[in-house]
């Protein structure tokens, strides 16, 4: 009698995990980074743009119906002491459409298959906007929300 119980068991248990839901999600690739590099301001200098090459992925699941979008609520400024320098970000080029501030954001076309996707971010600082700046390390660290 002892010996029915327990396979009893072991059958229940084993019929309550195959009902398992897959939660469809996406992962995302930190540390992504756009480095503008050396800014020199002279007058025949033009705006100087930059991109995230291959640093920063996107991978959604299968069942990830939405379309991934992005947007950046952080103000796009480089700092460096009390001196800021603007610049723009974009999903798609260097001074494609501005990376939207908040919901709805860019939707981003790649397949959702389960493998990582590269997303490129592009930057550009406007010349007019660095000549009159102090030389210095100019930096900013921004978050990105990826809605799906």
């Amino acid at each position: 009698m002892k010996r029915a119980l327990r396979s009893l068991l072991v059958a229940v248990v084993a019929a309550a995990c195959t009902h398992a839901l897959a939660v469809p999600t996406c992962t995302v690739a930190t540390g992504a980074t756009l480095s503008f590099g050396a800014v020199i301001a002279l007058a025949s200098t033009g705006d100087v743009t930059t991109n995230s090459g291959s640093s920063f992925w996107v991978n959604c699941t299968s069942d990830v119906t939405a379309a991934p979008s992005l947007y950046s609520a952080t103000p796009r400024m480089l700092t460096s002491g009390g001196n800021s320098l603007p610049f723009a970000l974009s999903a798609v080029t260097p001074g494609g459409a501005e990376l939207p501030t908040a919901s709805p954001g860019a939707p981003l076309g790649f397949t959702r298959n389960g493998t990582n996707q590269t997303v490129t971010l592009h930057g550009r600082i406007h010349a007019s906007n660095f000549r009159s700046l102090p030389a210095g390390a100019y930096a900013r660290s921004i978050a990105l929300t990826l809605e799906y």
